[in-house]
């Protein structure tokens, strides 16, 4: 376990690395303003010059926004990335994720929709990369807003799945991803699709290059994270319950539960799936040896 004050140094070196990331894209657009405030007056000196710039720069990206780490999209990819995104969302919401095995039903769906408009995109970790960074970007100006959680909750489980495919392309490590999947995605969409939202702050901060979320996650850190049962007829609000008290199916490693009863009484359904995502695990591990 690492000590207090190794994480302690892990926490700066990741607080040092974002501020970094975010000042050389701040960079670029103030190099722009200097070099046209140069233009427009030659008189002017280097501090003056640079003032003026951070000014005018400061302006200008209140007045447009942070993209919260949007990448570049190439012009010919635009509609193709929003639709991919918009395909997937809607696949999802075609099936009725009302328990756990809906999550999963709702998981394939999602993907084969988007798999058959469009094959190449599926097949391209760049093209997913993208769609990963539009989710993670959308979910974290939901969460700002206040307005949509449910929507920046499904924004942030998309981005995981996608972000675990485009991993998967990019290692050669392919599955089929209808049905085969890696034992813990869907139990961290599960998470994600209802979480709290301390649960949802830490995933999207860790997820953007700016620090929009910084004070949202200090205001929401203090909420208990928590899990859903995977007991469909769990007696508790939503089935949620604090997650550092859940038990866990030690057999295949994906239901969890908040108590031996609702493990117990899940059993008969749960008995079904949990031979095959015991040999799905053992599939996956065994690709990642080759």
């Amino acid at each position: 376990m690492p000590s207090k004050k190794k994480s302690s140094r892990g926490k700066a070196r990741k607080g040092d690395n974002r501020k970094k990331k975010q000042e050389e894209e701040e960079q670029g657009p103030l190099d722009e303003q200097m070099e046209r405030l140069k233009i427009n007056d030659d008189s002017i000196d280097e501090a003056t010059l640079l003032e003026e710039a951070i000014k005018l720069a400061a302006v200008e990206k209140e007045a447009l926004g942070c993209s919260h780490g949007l990448l570049i999209v190439p012009e010919k990819d635009i509609s193709i990335i929003k639709d991919f995104a918009n395909t997937f969302i809607d696949g999802y919401n075609s099936v009725g994720a009302e328990s756990d095995l809906g999550e999963c039903l709702s998981l394939v769906a999602a993907s084969r929709a988007t798999a058959e408009k469009y094959p190449a995109a599926w097949e391209d970790a760049s093209k997913i990369k993208l769609v990963v960074s539009l989710f993670a970007s959308n979910g974290t100006q939901h969460l700002l807003e206040e307005e949509d959680i449910h929507r920046a909750r499904l924004c942030a489980s998309s981005a995981f799945f996608l972000q675990t495919r485009s991993a998967c392309l990019s290692s050669d490590n392919v599955g089929s991803f209808d049905g085969t999947l890696p034992v813990g995605i869907v139990t961290k969409m599960i998470e994600l699709t209802s979480c709290d939202l301390h649960t949802l702050a830490k995933y999207l901060r860790k997820n953007i290059p700016c620090n929009c979320l910084d004070e949202k996650y200090e205001e929401v850190k203090s909420i208990t994270k928590m899990g859903v049962c995977w007991n469909d007829k769990c007696s508790l609000p939503s089935r949620m319950v604090e997650r550092s008290t859940m038990l866990y199916c030690t057999r295949c490693r994906a239901a969890n539960y908040c108590s031996r009863e609702c493990q117990k009484a899940d059993w008969p359904v749960h008995k079904s799936h949990c031979d095959a995502r015991v040999s799905e695990r053992a599939m996956w591990e065994s690709r990642k040896q080759t």
